[in-house]
């Protein structure tokens, strides 16, 4: 029986760059500090998702946030990855 491989590519560009400069200025950390999760509220913290959020507003020179879901969804291992979140 022949296993058939299946390999998924990225663009990774600039998002770990963005990423990483984001966590030397601790954005994430700062932005869980001054608003916290509050019980509701499930998955990535406040923090994450503004990050995520800002890496998407820096790489593709754009700031609306429903554009954001699409993006996400075709970097979604990079993001996981630069990000160190299990799901962003």
């Amino acid at each position: 029986m022949i296993e058939m491989l299946t390999v998924d590519s990225e663009r990774v560009d600039d998002i770990p760059l963005l990423l990483a400069q984001q966590e030397r200025m601790r954005v994430q950390e700062l932005l869980d500090e001054h608003f916290p999760q509050h019980g509701n509220r499930q998955g990535a913290s406040f923090g994450c998702l503004a990050g995520i959020w800002l890496a998407h507003l820096l790489s593709e020179s754009d700031h609306r946030m429903s554009h954001v879901r699409g993006w996400a969804k075709q970097r979604l291992e990079t993001l996981r990855q630069s990000s160190g979140q299990a799901n962003p």
